[in-house]
């Protein structure tokens, strides 16, 4: 019996030698991957306000017309990249906004603008689970006058809009590559409506967004 003993480890023994382990890896920070790159289709609505201001500054404005904003949206690409502990995007998208305005409510004309909006976000993110991310975008949006449709309104449209806001929402992670996110925005204008204003006063587009879209990380 002891013999049979033995035998039965000497033969572990030499298969132990034999055959040889796989060895455990460590990684260091430098080794693990803090950078991601994702392209991302998406679809925005929106809704177009009037914010009106007095030719000098600090008086507050006779407002004499009415305003009516109305629903527009925009489609696009965009490209993100995650470097810690920033975040940083790039949009290329078709865009409009419609609006009505005339001095009363009976007589309002309509105006839809198309724009080219090319548009770059800083952003930060807090993980809140496995899946689930909450993030903060502000963007600086650039805007070129496509086409125009109105209803018999004297006056040009801006050729060009520069605006910048800030966009809330999350995004959750749906497989390795990709995930789906979801914003809420608001966008402030820079410059007027008009090219050739009509009014005493100043009026600047500011927009409420809400933007939705997949995300599939190279």
């Amino acid at each position: 019996m002891e013999k049979f003993v033995l035998k039965i480890t000497t033969a572990l023994a030499v298969l132990a030698v034999a055959v040889p382990m796989r060895a455990q890896v460590y990684y260091t920070d430098s080794d693990v991957r803090d950078r991601t790159v994702s392209i991302a289709p998406f679809i925005q609505a929106n809704t177009v306000f009037r914010r009106a201001a007095a030719e000098v500054v600090g008086e507050q404005p006779e407002v004499t017309d009415v305003f009516r904003g109305g629903f527009g949206g925009a489609y696009g690409l965009s490209v993100n990249a995650h470097v810690k502990p920033f975040r940083l995007g790039f949009d290329a998208a078709q865009s409009n906004f419609s609006y009505r305005q005339g001095v009363d409510r009976d007589n309002l004309l309509r105006t839809k603008s198309h724009y080219l909006m090319l548009r770059g976000r800083i952003g930060f993110a807090t993980q809140m689970n496995d899946e689930t991310t909450l993030e903060v975008w502000v963007p600086l949006a650039y805007r070129m006058l496509q086409s125009v449709e109105r209803d018999g309104a004297s006056g040009n449209v801006s050729e060009s809009m520069t605006s910048a806001g800030i966009e809330i929402g999350s995004s959750i992670k749906l497989s390795e590559h990709w995930g789906w996110f979801g914003l809420v925005g608001l966008d402030n204008a820079f410059g007027e409506f008009e090219a050739t204003p009509t009014t005493a006063y100043r009026e600047y587009p500011l927009w409420v967004t809400l933007s939705t879209g997949v995300r599939y990380a190279l």
